[in-house]
């Protein structure tokens, strides 16, 4: 048989009951006083922890959110880099191509057969060293001339070879808005040859706002260190063109290039965000994601009226109780039916305060829990009474939640009980994450009789960090790992090659026909495809190798501590043969091919980002020898 439950006051002097003082020398107003200080240092104790434990819990939500909102941030400025690396190889290819050919390039045969592969470019022009149109990627060549364009200007005056991402125009081929990325055609003597140029809708760099769901109020910039925002969505609207120099996040990137904080949204629409900003690497840009203090702190306000009603009733009970202990130095009687009532307003307070209580004895067995306990763990008090505190965590975190009770029981010091964040196994089998807080009670000895637990549901919060961390590393459509998380696990395996002298692979896949696919027979279908490629591919690997989708229909795999490099090779080949082989999709057949090429560690590189480039040079490799074949990088140690 359990130990029976506590008995509320009145009833067991464990409570803390108070008998009347007798002898010479004590007046009733003396202890009146005596009674009424302790009420009030109760009270004050109390309603500072509270107010503690509110600035903590808002502090760390402020915390996560500021990580979260980092982590997109990264996110961001990765798509943004990836896609004006494309941008810059399209460019630099066009660029190569007219060098070599001059105006008889084909720039429309191109994106047909899709070496210009990417649909993010409105248009691509070459324009001569005067500004005019000789090749372009539309219908018919324009009759328009960039002399007077501002990127234009620039790349005649400048020599350097670099992408320039230039504020939004009206573009004069397109007629719509424009962000125009240009770069420099020089001779061989150095002398101003003309400018690729390949226009984007500003929209377009802001698409990734979708995918990361930062509600109706979230904000996601793109702006260049000219002060001038390239793209800007907040909800559902895209603006563009804007001057950013009165934006607290511009004004702070002088001192600290990347950052987050709380900004009142005085610059924009007067919604107080969560910001955090980083520049782009390599290029004179920004990027900024904000999420509304609302939905960021929405849990932290719900629990902060919760802490402050049962707070508040606490105050109320003390207040109560002191004021029935003084009726006592007037009347016996009146102290016997106060006693009553401060019994009545502790079981009241105890089976309907708005989080759950529990007493425990030393040994773990649950000897009394209030009606909110009951109902969050599914289970009937007398059921409960029948369970050790201990039973009811998962076998993982017991071992954590035994120490923990035993710091308590071994611990009186602290006023304020610490907390523990830990799964509870409801009865129906799922999972209830919450925040405990334990305090012991003793007896006249100093001796544990038993503890009193405040538990709180955390499961929402626990469940949207998880959320959150999931989808800062993962692509939405595959699950794989996204490119972050692609280049965090390649660097973890390069940290571990270098110390083993180890070999370490990476391959480039890239789908042939996928975009035949996706156009002919839509997007839904294209990512169905997506899909199961991600699948086949993780068939392909081995334990301890890595697939990532790194973007569009392209993947990468980290193939870990190789003995031999025809280990890549097979592994390549069987990743070949896995997606020739048709696809379902909706009940029809899809047919596709891959392109691989690989990098090997160290012959070919010995940081994350320069094997991805070599491996991706040499899927273009494979690519451009006919397609559906492997190539190694260049001047390969295999």
């Amino acid at each position: 048989m359990p130990p029976s439950p506590p008995t509320p006051p009145g009833t067991n002097p464990l409570w803390g009951g108070y008998k009347t003082p007798t002898g010479h020398g004590r007046t009733g107003a003396r202890l009146n006083l005596v009674i009424a200080l302790v009420c009030a240092l109760a009270i004050a104790v109390i309603w500072l922890g509270t107010a503690h434990r509110i600035a903590l819990e808002r502090e760390q939500a402020q915390a996560a959110a500021m990580k979260s909102n980092a982590n997109l941030a990264v996110a961001f400025e990765q798509q943004i880099f990836r896609t004006l690396k494309a941008a810059e190889q399209v460019a630099a290819f066009v660029r190569d191509q007219y060098l070599l050919h001059g105006t008889t390039i084909d720039l429309r045969r191109w994106v047909q057969q899709q070496l210009i592969r990417d649909a993010l470019f409105t248009i691509v022009n070459v324009a001569d060293a005067n500004g005019k149109i000789v090749a372009s990627s539309s219908d018919m060549i324009p009759s328009v001339n960039y002399a007077d364009r501002a990127f234009f200007q620039l790349q005649r005056q400048n020599t350097k070879d670099a992408l320039y991402v230039s504020a939004p125009v009206l573009g004069r081929v397109s007629g719509t808005w424009q962000i125009p990325m240009s770069l420099r055609i020089a001779r061989a003597d150095g002398s101003f040859a003309g400018v690729v140029v390949l226009s984007v809708n500003p929209q377009h760099f802001t698409d990734f706002y979708r995918q990361s769901d930062l509600g109706p109020q979230g904000l996601l910039e793109l702006a260049g260190l000219d002060s001038v925002v390239r793209s800007r969505t907040v909800g559902n609207r895209n603006s563009f063109g804007i001057d950013a120099a009165k934006l607290p996040w511009f004004q702070r990137y002088p001192v600290a290039h990347e950052g987050a904080f709380v900004d009142s949204g005085e610059a924009i629409d007067h919604v107080a965000r969560t910001i955090s900003y980083r520049s782009v690497a390599g290029y004179p840009l920004m990027v900024t994601v904000g999420t509304p203090q609302a939905t960021d702190m929405a849990l932290v306000e719900q629990r902060r009226t919760a802490y402050l009603g049962v707070t508040g009733v606490a105050s109320v009970a003390l207040l109560a109780i002191a004021g029935l202990l003084m009726l006592m130095l007037a009347r016996q009687r009146a102290a016997t039916e106060a006693l009553h009532a401060s019994e009545a307003l502790f079981r009241a307070t105890f089976s309907q305060a708005a989080m759950g209580i529990t007493h425990i004895a030393p040994d773990g067995c649950i000897v009394g829990a209030n009606d909110k306990f009951c109902h969050m763990l599914g289970y009937r008090l007398d059921e409960l009474r029948a369970l050790n505190v201990l039973e009811l965590c998962d076998t993982e975190h017991q071992a954590k939640a035994q120490q923990f009770l035993t710091e308590r029981l071994h611990n009186r010091a602290p006023a304020l009980s610490p907390e523990i964040e830990k799964p509870y196994r409801r009865k129906d089998g799922t999972v209830l994450w919450v925040c405990e807080a334990l305090s012991v009670v003793t007896d006249a000895q100093g001796r544990p009789e038993y503890l009193v637990a405040v538990t709180q549901d955390i499961t929402v919060r626990k469940n949207l960090e998880e959320r959150l961390s999931h989808a800062a590393l993962h692509d939405g459509l595959t699950h794989l790992p996204n490119r972050v998380m692609f280049l965090e696990q390649l660097s973890q395996l390069l940290v571990q090659a270098r110390q083993h002298q180890q070999r370490v692979a990476v391959l480039f896949v890239d789908l042939d026909g996928f975009k035949g696919v996706n156009d002919s027979r839509g997007h839904a279908a294209g990512d169905q495809l997506l899909w199961q490629a991600a699948r086949r591919l993780e068939t392909c690997i081995r334990a301890g190798d890595t697939v990532a989708r790194l973007g569009g229909d392209e993947f990468g795999i980290a193939l870990a501590s190789l003995a031999h490099t025809s280990d890549c090779e097979a592994l390549a080949h069987r990743v070949i043969a896995a997606l020739a082989q048709p696809f379902d999709i909706d009940g029809t057949p899809a047919h596709i091919s891959a392109s691989v090429g690989a990098a090997l560690f160290p012959a070919h590189g010995e940081e994350p980002g320069a094997l991805l480039a070599q491996a991706d040079t040499a899927m273009y490799a494979a690519k451009k020898a006919g397609k559906n074949r492997f190539s190694w990088a260049l001047q390969s140690g295999a």
